[in-house]
């Protein structure tokens, strides 16, 4: 994993839902530890079709909705600004389509932030295939916001993050380690395995004990080195053995966060964003990080 320039900002979507309120704080501690801008932005949505009578209504609404977007990206700016004083935050609003402009900011960004859900569906409001549609297609890591809006602020939990063998949950495992290291908490690394279309052509009793040990070692490996460049980061190693999402999710819920890489192809949605991930990202009870092997 390379290290982000400390010039690039952290880029939080900012819409009328309390939830965005709650992932801008959060991302505001981040931007705050890493010593970096956080940018706030919202994006009015505008009409990309042929002028009708209801286009044109909209239309003849932008600058309104402009100036609501503005007065909420404000209104969000003076609470970031009160947690965080010393802080450079840059308020941003523009037109377009929210998942493209959300995506288009985070090209230089260390870190794109989007709440998970909404409160209401104005023209302002990032909808929830936003979050899929960003955390999808954007180049640089992407926090989907999820948890308790009233306490959204980084706390002593530790981080969670899947240990799967892929390049982008090496990634994954990269970011968790900055993370843990910036925040001061632990990591738990959870490798999850489950092969039964393997195990159906073996003797069980044996290739459960085989397949167990090649899993530890592949935990093992993929998390060597990490340590000696975060000394400092405490790390406890789970392996276990069942379904890949549910299980995160139970470990989830004593995590302050948790980090995964993004890969798979669902064809229903038509999403790259990976089962599992997907999962997380509709009921982790934390923020879930969602990284890719971008080298």
């Amino acid at each position: 994993m390379t290290t982000p320039a400390n010039h690039q900002s952290i880029v939080v979507g900012i819409n009328r839902s309390r939830a965005s309120l709650a992932a801008a704080r959060w991302a505001a501690a981040i931007a705050a530890h890493r010593q970096v801008p956080l940018e706030l932005l919202a994006v009015v949505s505008t009409p990309d079709h042929r002028l009708t009578a209801a286009t044109r209504a909209e239309a003849d609404l932008l600058p309104r909705l402009r100036e609501a977007a503005k007065e909420k990206v404000a209104e969000v700016a003076d609470v970031v600004r009160e947690d965080f004083p010393r802080s450079r935050v840059v308020e941003q609003v523009v037109e377009g389509f929210p998942p493209r402009e959300l995506i288009a900011a985070g090209e230089s960004a260390q870190l794109l932030v989007v709440a998970a859900g909404t409160d209401d569906r104005l023209s302002t409001v990032l909808l929830g295939s936003t979050a899929l549609r960003v955390a999808n297609k954007a180049g640089c890591p992407v926090a989907v916001w999820r948890g308790n809006r009233a306490h959204p602020l980084p706390d002593e939990r530790p981080i969670l993050v899947g240990v799967d063998g892929s390049p982008d949950g090496d990634a994954a495992i990269g970011h968790a380690f900055e993370m843990a290291a910036l925040l001061g908490v632990a990591i738990v690394a959870l490798h999850v395995w489950n092969d039964p279309d393997l195990l159906q052509w073996t003797p069980v009793a044996d290739s459960w004990d085989v397949l167990a040990q090649q899993e530890e070692e592949l935990l093992g490996e993929r998390l060597s080195g990490w340590a000696d460049r975060y000394p400092d980061v405490e790390v406890t190693r789970i392996l276990q053995k069942g379904p890949t999402a549910e299980t995160l999710l139970e470990h989830a819920a004593d995590a302050q966060l948790v980090v995964t890489g993004s890969h798979g192809h669902n064809r229903v949605t038509g999403l790259f964003v990976g089962s599992t991930s997907q999962n997380l990202l509709h009921h982790a009870p934390c923020p879930t990080l969602i990284c890719r092997d971008n080298g």
